[in-house]
């Protein structure tokens, strides 16, 4: 049989391992005299300590620190790494604290390899060094359950991309000392962050994507974000005191305009409170994409009062919207006609339900008499 895969150019059969863990990577060296030397120029390592792997045989971690110290001393110091992770998933107790000292020189070493791409995950207790915070090359850096100590000093002047997984930062007002240090700084997400207090934040204009969630008291100053493109809100708090704590603003005051918006979603874990979503819903006069996602559970039924005036992005922006746990209440029943008889420019409303077959015939009977602004507007039921 003809071996075509082998006969691919170096450069695609190595784009194509860097999708492996670095084990599996290694691992196809002795498939073939020509397989041999590719694992050493992946663009990319995936070096995972995993209880079942190390723990279970009576060792702990020199195992671990000898195969990734191999690795990094094996791999061509011509090729740039643009890719690292590093998963550290181990049990908590005494005899199980990965050195902190070992840990340092892995992530100094990865660093002067001119990382681009860093992507970790580590117990809390495992503080992560502070050169992360000050490395000049990376673009995208992804934390996961990782312990930050108080920062003497951030630059990351490239950096587009940052996620903040259940990251716990020492100190107040270190997130927003984090974000200062990210000038060009594109997609933010940040989820179980307490984001501390909102004093120190500023405006980030190049910023343009966000993924925020989180339940603390003190939240996310949406100011920050007006220039964004696309926003998903992860709502766990009643929204009353989300608007109130989150956005720091009085009812005067109101939310802040999104003139760049066009995508927004929201997760509500709690009821809704109808007034306040179309309230933001005036606040992004080009929003093209809407995105309610409900609570699961059944809640009280909330009042519907009817907008007294179409937003402008309903009006003649909204292209998709999408109703997610559709329950066939009265207030979502009158949400969705509202939408469907305002928005002229719909191309798709979307109802993800979990309702019997029964309500669902009922549901399609009165969506489907719904009079509609649109008049290539889709119905879909999910």
């Amino acid at each position: 049989m003809e071996d075509r895969i082998s006969a691919l150019p170096d450069g695609i059969l190595c784009h194509i391992l860097s999708f492996l863990p670095t084990r599996d990577t290694i691992a196809t060296s002795c498939l073939s005299k020509r397989w041999c030397p590719l694992w050493r120029s992946v663009p990319a390592l995936d070096l995972h300590l995993d209880d079942q792997t190390y723990l279970q045989s009576g060792c702990i971690y020199s195992p671990f620190l000898n195969f990734a110290y191999a690795t990094l001393l094996s791999h061509n110091a011509q090729q740039p790494l643009m890719l690292v992770r590093l998963r550290i998933n181990t049990r908590v107790g005494p005899n199980y604290i990965f050195p902190k000292a070992h840990f340092n020189i892995l992530i100094k070493a990865v660093i002067k390899r001119g990382i681009k791409h860093l992507h970790l995950e580590m117990p809390l207790t495992l503080p992560l060094p502070s050169s992360v915070f000050n490395c000049k090359t990376l673009v995208v850096l992804k934390l996961w359950q990782v312990g930050v100590d108080i920062l003497q000093s951030i630059d990351l002047p490239v950096l587009k991309i940052l996620h903040l997984d259940y990251v716990r930062v020492g100190g107040i007002g270190y997130i927003s000392r984090i974000l200062r240090g990210c000038p060009v700084l594109e997609e933010l997400r940040a989820n179980r962050v307490n984001f501390g207090t909102i004093v120190g934040y500023q405006s980030m204009p190049k910023l343009v994507r966000a993924n925020i969630g989180t339940n603390f008291g003190v939240e996310f100053p949406l100011e920050v974000v007006k220039n964004f493109v696309l926003i998903i809100l992860f709502i766990l708090n009643y929204l009353q005191v989300i608007y109130l704590k989150l956005l720091q603003f009085n009812h005067q005051q109101g939310f802040p305009l999104f003139p760049n918006l066009i995508h927004l979603e929201l997760n509500f874990v709690t009821f809704i409170k109808w007034y306040v979503v179309f309230e933001l819903l005036i606040h992004c006069p080009n929003l093209q994409t809407f995105v309610l996602n409900k609570p699961m559970a059944r809640i009280l039924p909330q009042d519907w009062a009817c907008p007294r005036f179409v937003p402008e992005c309903i009006s003649s922006q909204l292209r998709r919207c999408t109703v997610m746990n559709y329950k066939g209440t009265e207030c979502e029943l009158q949400f969705v006609k509202y939408i469907l008889h305002h928005a002229r420019a719909l191309q798709t409303m979307t109802i993800q339900h979990c309702l019997n077959m029964w309500d669902k015939f009922e549901m399609l009977q009165q969506l489907a008499m719904c009079p509609r602004g649109s008049a290539t507007c889709k119905l879909l039921f999910k």
